[in-house]
């Protein structure tokens, strides 16, 4: 196995380095995954290389930051497993629910992981289609707040990855209508062209009224615009920025504000992840680009101008030029 591997390391706003550093071992109840494909996460990759808090703009992180980071989505093959780890044994491929607990970030090409951070996969899921497997579960967590979806109809807010995958889980879930809105039209006419289901402009939406809204954007006002189209029922997944208004009229109706309850992804929940997929949840459709890490700015510019839903990284191939 070798001693050495490649990095990208993010040393201050707007700048990275590419870095070879050595391989970790794996401890007893550890893996250490050898990583094939990662996928961006906008508002973290945006945010890092702009020297903004991910939860608090007014603040910067502290650079550098960890290798890798933030890279939190990855899909890659078990090359050890410590004494201890019962799941998982070399040669399974694996793909990450959890965000790398053991320091370093997946823009790298081999990371240690807890075995309850992973999930192993079928030969019929594809890299392509494992990598953002960490983003559709966190979709999951918020859609199952709302418990059984069987007959409601669904309104969802922001077309972004995580809007485009809640669209589709949210049909599969038993919804009876579910609509996508979003202020991009290059976005709107994405999702209509992937036939996932009605994605319309904000202002689009006229009379129509919902059982249960899903707030992928998270800014006070797409929060408040979601509770005036929904009845019962409304999640704020996206990251809360801004005071949301809870008037009269909201309260007199009943409606329920929740915000995103995080918490542990069971054997149940990781079931039906895999089964949404087979019957044909496409988590493909939001990887649009394929980059080396060279051009990692090139990725970032390409998200903040949303060109790119996603970019996906090769670590195998990806660091063809090494500055230090």
């Amino acid at each position: 196995m070798r001693t050495v591997m490649k990095t990208l390391q993010i040393t201050g706003p707007g700048q990275y380095d590419l870095l070879e550093v050595p391989v970790p071992e794996a401890k007893e109840d550890e893996v250490l995954v050898e990583v094939k494909l990662v996928s961006t996460c906008p508002r973290w990759d945006i945010n890092m290389m702009a020297g903004k808090d991910m939860f608090n703009a007014t603040s910067s992180p502290e650079y550098p930051l960890p290798f890798g980071f933030p890279g939190h989505e990855m899909v890659g093959v078990v090359k050890a497993a410590g004494s201890s780890v019962q799941g998982l044994q070399v040669g399974d491929r694996v793909a990450a629910l959890e965000a790398p607990s053991l320091g370093d970030g997946t823009y790298i090409q081999m990371l240690r992981y807890r075995e309850n951070e992973l999930i192993k996969l079928p030969d019929s899921v594809s890299d392509k289609q494992a990598v953002s497997f960490e983003l559709l579960k966190c979709v999951l967590i918020g859609l199952l707040q709302f418990g059984n979806l069987g007959g409601k109809s669904v309104l969802v807010s922001g077309l972004g990855p995580a809007g485009i995958f809640a669209m589709q889980a949210a049909k599969l879930l038993g919804a009876s209508r579910v609509v996508g809105m979003d202020l991009s039209g290059k976005r709107i006419s994405f999702v209509n062209a992937l036939n996932i289901g009605e994605a319309v402009h904000v202002d689009e939406l006229g009379e129509r009224r919902f059982d249960l809204g899903y707030d992928c954007v998270g800014y006070a006002p797409s929060v408040e615009n979601v509770m005036n189209y929904v009845e019962e029922h409304v999640v704020i997944f996206g990251v809360l920025r801004g005071e949301v208004k809870y008037g009269e009229r909201l309260w007199f109706k009943g409606l329920k504000l929740e915000s995103y309850k995080y918490r542990p992804f069971g054997d149940k929940d990781r079931a039906l992840l895999l089964e949404l997929v087979a019957r044909g949840l496409n988590t493909e459709c939001i990887q649009t680009h394929r980059l080396p890490f060279t051009r990692y700015h090139e990725a970032v510019e390409l998200l903040k101008t949303q060109e790119a839903i996603k970019v996906c990284f090769s670590p195998e191939t990806g660091f063809d030029e090494v500055t230090s």
